[in-house]
């Protein structure tokens, strides 16, 4: 049996131990409703339950079997999908880029079969960019133009260090309801989050121009000021990590 149990410091893990929830076992038996359906495929299944712990803090559990992905190191057996998702997170959090926070990471190979779970503390502060796009009044002028350079300053600074997103739509985007400080919106306002798929690129013209072009398709509301906004941000960003 193979066996991975991550806390990311030890405050986690206390906070998972107060709801008896500190071990993979009572994690993966947890009797909770789906968040949403589990994804089946390839013979294996991957769900989303969301939980509320003793102390009221909400989280997310995210459980799968025999869900995997092929990495150069693994190029035949393949690693849990939630494994690269979890690493992903850690190392967005070592470059200073918003990332969900994950509080637990583990799995069992047992029987053949791969069984894995990632435990994520819900952004309840905060809403996916679709979401505030859709708002009836899209904010105020101004502060949706800093909210749309801190949008770009993110992007910028993930794709300085060749961090390609891979999916990067408005619904894997986080932004705070309100900015943390002050009237106008920060880079520190703005999380990603699905990080599933996020990968090395070649070079930081390659993943910058993969991703701009996803966010740009799928962000159809942003009018043509938005979106000048949104490059002359992220460009000048960028120049100013080269220098």
């Amino acid at each position: 049996m193979t066996v991975r149990d991550i806390f990311p410091n030890a405050a986690a893990r206390a906070q998972l131990a107060a709801s008896g929830l500190a071990d993979f076992a009572a994690l993966w038996s947890l009797d909770t409703d789906w968040h949403e359906a589990p994804n089946e495929r390839r013979g294996g299944w991957s769900g989303v339950s969301r939980h509320v712990l003793a102390d009221g803090t909400a989280i997310f559990l995210k459980r799968q079997e025999n869900h995997l992905c092929r990495t150069w190191r693994h190029p035949l057996r393949g690693i849990p999908t939630f494994y690269r998702e979890y690493l992903n997170i850690r190392r967005l959090q070592e470059h200073a880029i918003g990332a969900v926070e994950a509080l637990y990471y583990g799995d069992r190979l047992a029987a053949g079969k791969w069984r894995a779970i990632l435990v994520t503390r819900a952004l309840d502060d905060s809403i996916s960019l679709d979401e505030w796009d859709a708002a009836a009044d899209r904010g105020d002028p101004s502060q949706r133009r800093s909210l749309i350079r801190a949008v770009a300053l993110a992007c910028a600074r993930l794709h300085h260090h060749r961090l390609q997103h891979s999916c990067l739509y408005g619904k894997h985007l986080f932004v705070r309801r309100s900015p943390a400080a002050g009237p106008d919106y920060q880079e520190a306002d703005v999380r990603f989050i699905d990080l599933e798929k996020l990968r090395l690129g070649l070079s930081r013209e390659r993943v910058g121009a993969h991703d701009l072009d996803q966010l740009m398709r799928h962000t159809q509301v942003w009018s043509d000021d938005d979106r000048a906004c949104f490059l002359l941000a992220y460009r000048q960003q960028r120049a100013a990590l080269k220098g």
